[in-house]
This record gives C-alpha cells, sequence and structure tokens, in this order.
C-alpha cells in the first residue's frame, strides 16, 4: 500500500500534468467550444498543485519531503510533466481521443482525492480531499459535456 505521503506527491504531480495538457491541447484546438473548455480547465488547474502543497506540506515535511521544492521541481521543467503517450495523443491533434484521456485522467484524479481522504485522520484534510474529488468531478462532466460537442456535426450544432 502507498504511504500517504506518495498519494500527496502523485496528486500533485497529476495537477500539474493536467494543467500542462490542457494548455498544449487548448493551444491544438481548432473548435471554439473546445478550446475554451480547455482555456477554462486550464484555470481551475493551475491553483490545485499549490493547494495540496499548503494543505499537506506539514504532513509531507513530518516524513522528510519537502513539498513546496517537490512542486518547484515539477515546474521547472513542465515539457518532462507529459508522459510519452500525453505528447504523442496530443501531437496527433485529434479532439475526440484528447478529450477522452482528458476525461480518463479526471476521474483518476477524482477517485485520487477520494482514496487519500479515507487514509487521513484530520477532518480539515479530508474535507479538502473531498473538496477536491468534486472538482475533479466538475471536470470531468465539463469534459463529458464538450466531447459530446465533437460527436455532434458542426452544422448540427446549435449557434452561440
Amino acid at each position: 500500500m502507498e504511504s500517504v505521503v506518495e498519494v500527496i506527491k502523485f496528486a500533485i504531480k497529476n495537477e500539474v500534468r493536467a494543467e500542462v495538457f490542457y494548455r498544449k491541447a487548448g493551444d491544438l484546438s481548432t473548435a471554439g467550444d473546445s478550446q475554451m473548455v480547455f482555456m477554462e480547465l486550464v484555470e481551475m488547474e493551475s491553483t490545485h498543485a499549490q493547494h495540496l502543497v499548503d494543505k499537506f506540506g506539514a504532513i509531507m515535511q513530518a516524513e522528510g519531503v519537502d513539498a513546496q521544492g517537490f512542486l518547484a521541481d515539477l515546474q521547472s521543467d513542465v515539457e518532462k510533466t507529459l508522459d510519452a503517450d500525453q505528447v504523442k495523443l496530443l501531437e496527433n491533434a485529434e479532439m475526440r481521443p484528447v478529450i477522452d484521456f482528458a476525461i480518463n485522467m479526471e476521474a483518476k484524479a477524482r477517485d485520487n482525492y477520494l482514496d487519500l481522504a479515507k487514509r487521513l485522520k484530520s477532518e480539515e484534510l479530508v474535507k479538502l480531499c473531498r473538496e477536491m474529488a468534486d472538482e475533479e468531478q466538475e471536470h470531468f462532466d465539463l469534459l463529458t459535456a464538450a466531447r459530446a460537442g465533437t460527436d455532434t456535426p458542426s452544422e448540427d450544432r446549435p449557434a452561440l
């Protein structure tokens, strides 16, 4: 079983990865609605990693991990944050697979926060994890709606 600190590090890395992924996906998107979704997600994700460091830094420090340093290392070379599959997916520039991947990423993040909440004793931190899980669910729902838009031919979409 992974330690609480390993789960927190995983969550921080996923938040940084999600922000980078959404920024690149937004740059690739040619559909206005998909591009807007990705821009909105970048804005939402940009604060998550720091929020985790702020809230869980003491737990990480007690285990000998500098949370702020860990985050700084991830952010110092964001190109290395994405794994090879994510880079390849973005290079192909097909929106449906990018959105599907993003939906899966948000589901995993949500489940990670729910798992972390089960491992913690502090009610404040449990509440934070549940709030983060709820936010990831909102991202999941937003992406699911965007996927439905990519499945609808442009001539059948309602005008903005």
